[in-house]
């Protein structure tokens, strides 16, 4: 049995893990899509993809999409054992090329089916994607602050804090900048390209003489975040306010911001 303040190293993700904001979603999805489909279109999308976040529709948060055929597979710890068309309806099986999946891990994620399904091409993503990330950052539509889960992280009492996100370009810093989190971290790492930016920073780590269990990283994509650490031995965190489909057990598990402050705040924490 370990606790908490065995840890020595914790890797945070940024998004959707410092801050908890998903009325963003339905904004990205317009931007994406304009041009491509009608107004009233476009609302069934976005209302779609809020079931699909909620849990509410066939295709699950948690599951691997197919760029090519648009199938989804559910897995078992990340490997897809099952094919389902959009409807749910299971598809036979078939020879499944990891590298035409991509993985619906968060609401950017769920964005993204969208962009793959009409084709949008890769100056509209990055322009919506700008847009949507400014506005994010701005009055009246700018993300929360809480100030309890910085102060607290200022307080951790590790050899090593790292923000790692892959988030391209100059937003990332624009938002470290915003959260006031500029001094906050010993290493801030941008267009991380997680899941293998992860696996590689953590190999990095433990071949600096960390041990593996000395390692935590906290987020709220599972793919991204958490399975590239947990698969060499490190310790994991999932926060997420949404029920992700799959088999895999987190160290930790939270749901909120507020939540992640009284974890960091509490040195008794125990995990298995």
């Amino acid at each position: 049995m370990k606790r908490l303040n065995d840890i020595k190293v914790i890797i945070f993700d940024m998004d959707g893990t410092l801050y908890q904001d998903y009325t963003f979603l339905g904004r990205y999805i317009q931007y994406l899509l304009e041009g491509s489909l009608t107004e009233q279109e476009i609302d069934l999308k976005i209302e779609e993809s809020y079931l699909i976040l909620e849990g509410k529709h066939t295709v699950r948060l948690g599951y691997f999409m197919d760029k090519e055929s648009f199938v989804v597979h559910a897995h078992e710890n990340f490997l897809p054992v099952k094919t389902y068309y959009w409807n749910g309806i299971e598809k036979s099986s078939q020879n499944v090329v990891m590298d035409t999946l991509f993985f619906i891990g968060d609401p950017w994620g769920i964005a993204n089916i969208y962009a793959e399904q009409y084709g949008v091409n890769q100056e509209i993503r990055s322009t919506a994607f700008e847009k949507v990330r400014n506005e994010m950052i701005q009055k009246p539509t700018e993300i929360y602050r809480h100030s309890p889960l910085f102060d607290q992280i200022g307080k951790l009492e590790v050899e090593k804090k790292i923000l790692m996100t892959n988030t391209p370009g100059v937003t990332g810093p624009a938002f470290v900048k915003h959260l006031q989190m500029d001094e906050l971290f010993d290493e801030y790492v941008y267009d991380a390209k997680k899941p293998l930016g992860m696996e590689m920073a953590v190999k990095e780590l433990i071949e600096n003489g960390y041990k593996p269990n000395e390692i935590l990283s906290i987020g709220d994509n599972p793919y991204n975040d958490l399975f590239p650490v947990k698969k060499l031995g490190g310790r994991t965190c999932l926060i997420s306010q949404y029920e992700h489909h799959g088999t895999n057990e987190w160290d930790f598990s939270v749901e909120t911001i507020e939540e992640l402050a009284h974890l960091l705040s509490n040195k008794t924490a125990i995990y298995i």
